[in-house]
């Protein structure tokens, strides 16, 4: 018997997986914030869910296929509540939230996705965190 192993099906299916399986490909969704870090001068500062919910805070982002996102927030947090709608785009571990407002109003951070938690990362010059955050998907 002559088995013959066809190299196009097997890379169609890699490539499928390897997409499936890519964090830029599970970002769209929407996405409430439930837990964030920012740092101060003199302190790292943990805001955890019950104390956003306590304060009836907020941010929730919408990212879509398209690279569209819509943003929803009332933190006290100006890089966050400066977030206006607009597109987004991924280079390699790094996720760009750009304003239809204003095109140079641009905000760069560090992602991932672990345990179905968006994780993102603003550090300032000096490497002080700017803004630590955990998002849940919700429906």
């Amino acid at each position: 018997m002559d088995n013959k192993i066809s190299f196009t099906s097997i890379i169609s299916w890699l490539k499928s997986t390897e997409m499936f399986a890519r964090p830029s490909k599970q970002i769209p969704g929407k996405w409430q914030l439930v837990e964030y870090y920012i740092e101060t001068v003199d302190e790292l500062r943990n805001i955890k869910e019950l104390d956003l919910r306590i304060k009836k805070e907020f941010s929730i982002i919408e990212l879509t296929s398209e690279k569209r996102f819509y943003h929803q927030c009332n933190l006290p947090v100006g890089l966050i509540s400066k977030i206006s709608n607009g597109d987004w785009f991924v280079a390699k571990n790094y996720i760009v939230f750009s304003s239809s407002d204003n095109q140079s109003s641009r905000v760069e951070f560090q992602f991932a996705i672990e345990n179905g938690k968006l994780k993102l990362l603003k550090k300032d010059t000096l490497g002080r965190i700017e803004f630590f955050g955990f998002f849940n998907r919700i429906s």
